[in-house]
């Protein structure tokens, strides 16, 4: 069932002018068919297409609950956040909260090819070359890609590094050819097909920090380096970040004030230590969530029960 919906923050002045009704008009037709057959428990995981069933479903006061799974709560999870039974947290902690809301850490739910990777051991090599992933999402990140090319000449293309890099399909070209001019021998790909068996050769990973690479960058079990997008909403990237970073799983870099010569340095040092590399990579197991898939059906299983309720949400 497709119900409408809209958003200010995205379209022409026609669109934001038309949001409310649109919204009111998805909110009423869910309360229809709310009452016509009730739902057992509504899970909003943010966004603007959940305003309508949350809003139907806080007004006819059935078990309701939002997943986050940044380390900020979205514009719709936040205007929830006190209407709902739970707020299931997937990044923690979660900073902008509002004072009555029911917060409880559940994790991201991440695929189960990625969670296969957490039961094969970490063990970069005690001499000889580390694996560095790099990807800047599925798409791949422009700023992410440069910087990495501003450090190829400062690195030895037989040195500590073996890199496989995956672009995005905008800078393949120009990424391999940066990469041959170097000297490297590198592993160029525009689009990574199956990422948890990359992840499973990496000894080291350099990414965005968005939920879903984060979460599978803890589901994996592997050090990081992560550089936040600068412009997500919210800052949601850094706040990401930071929940590995505070454990001593990551290293977060600001991408306006790093330098090729410095993410360089900074590689080198990771490959020299692989002591540390051990202990990053430990505390990234220890920040993993495999069972949050689970906990989030065990959450709505114990709502449908009545056996948990926030007062305050209604």
């Amino acid at each position: 069932i497709e119900l409408k919906s809209g958003t200010f923050s995205q379209g022409g002045m026609k669109a934001k002018l038309t949001a409310p009704f649109r919204i009111m008009s998805g909110i009423h037709e869910a309360i229809r068919l709310f009452r016509a057959d009730p739902p057992a428990c509504i899970a909003g995981f943010g966004g603007y297409p959940a305003l309508p069933a949350l809003g139907a479903a806080w007004w006819l006061g059935l078990p309701r609950l939002i997943h986050e799974q940044n380390g900020v709560l979205g514009r719709v999870n936040r205007l929830f956040a006190r209407r709902v039974d739970r707020v299931a947290c997937g990044t923690w902690p979660v900073t902008n909260a509002p004072g009555g809301a029911s917060l409880v850490h559940l994790g991201n739910p991440v695929r189960d090819t990625v969670l296969a990777v957490l039961d094969q051991p970490y063990a970069p090599p005690g001499d000889g070359r580390i694996d560095l992933l790099v990807f800047g999402g599925s798409q791949g990140s422009s700023p992410m890609n440069q910087l990495v090319c501003e450090a190829l000449p400062f690195l030895s293309p037989r040195g500590e590094l073996k890199i496989v890099h995956q672009t995005g399909l905008a800078d393949y070209l120009s990424v391999k050819e940066k990469y041959q001019q170097a000297g490297f021998e590198a592993e160029v790909i525009d689009f990574i097909q199956d990422m948890p068996a990359y992840f499973a050769r990496a000894d080291l990973i350099l990414s965005r920090a968005g939920a879903s690479s984060v979460a599978e960058i803890a589901a994996a079990g592997r050090p990081s380096i992560l550089i936040p997008l600068p412009h997500a909403t919210d800052d949601h990237q850094r706040m990401n970040a930071r929940a590995l970073v505070q454990k001593g799983a990551a290293v977060s870099l600001e991408e306006s004030e790093t330098t090729g010569e410095e993410l360089a340095r900074l590689l080198v040092e990771f490959a020299q230590n692989r002591d540390g590399l051990d202990q990053m990579a430990q505390a990234s197991r220890d920040l993993a969530h495999p069972d949050s898939r689970t906990k989030i059906i065990e959450l709505m299983e114990e709502l449908i029960s009545g056996s948990i309720h926030n007062p305050g949400s209604r």
